[in-house]
């Protein structure tokens, strides 16, 4: 299958912020290069991000909504992905967190494997071969992100999640955004030129 467009996906309310400013300069680099995307804007949609009974697979549920099997589709297809949200909590914001919960389910995203050589079954990820970069602020300090909170932040959506189903990923979290000032715009631009430019490179 010929590689899809860049998937976006976006997870912020419909308010001023460093997020839209990513995903302004998001849209700037790829249109620049004259690189078509798709986005799925999580706020804008209204997702419901509730996993609900019938979808339940780890007890044996494994209804797809007609929305969610469309979106399944668009990551399959896609070889590039770009995530854009804030970090409230430690992590990202819950209409994310049950977007992740309902999409990447176990028989698209990863599979448990059984091997005669071990009594328990190894998760085997179906996802190689795609890369994603992850933009996300924080107004916590550097160092509260850094050695207060582990770089929780980085390592639950790089190592935990993406990696678990196989995706490489890239992940730049600007601390200390309070405000969206011209220097902190000017660090935005910097950042996804860079991050853009690794996740284009073949």
């Amino acid at each position: 299958m010929a590689p899809g467009k860049p998937l976006i996906i976006y997870a912020h309310p419909d308010v001023e912020g460093h997020a839209p400013e990513f995903l302004k300069e998001v849209k700037r680099h790829l249109e620049e290069r004259d690189i078509k995307f798709d986005i799925i804007n999580l706020y804008k949609i209204g997702y419901d991000p509730v996993l609900h009974d019938n979808e339940l697979y780890s007890a044996g549920r494994r209804q797809v909504s007609s929305q969610n099997r469309k979106f399944q589709q668009m990551i399959a297809k896609a070889d590039k992905l770009v995530f854009i949200y804030p970090v409230w909590w430690s992590t990202m914001p819950a209409i994310l967190k049950g977007f992740i919960d309902r999409i990447f389910t176990s028989g698209f995203a990863f599979r448990f494997i059984k091997h005669w050589w071990f009594p328990l079954a190894i998760p085997h990820k179906l996802l190689k071969g795609k890369k994603a970069v992850v933009f996300t602020t924080s107004g916590s300090p550097w160092y509260v992100l850094r050695f207060y909170l582990m770089n929780r932040p980085v390592s639950i959506i790089r190592h935990d999640i993406l990696g678990f189903f196989g995706i490489k990923a890239k992940v730049f979290l600007i601390g200390g955004a309070t405000s969206l000032t011209e220097k902190n715009k000017a660090k935005v631009k910097r950042i996804v030129d860079k991050g853009m430019e690794w996740l284009l490179k073949d």
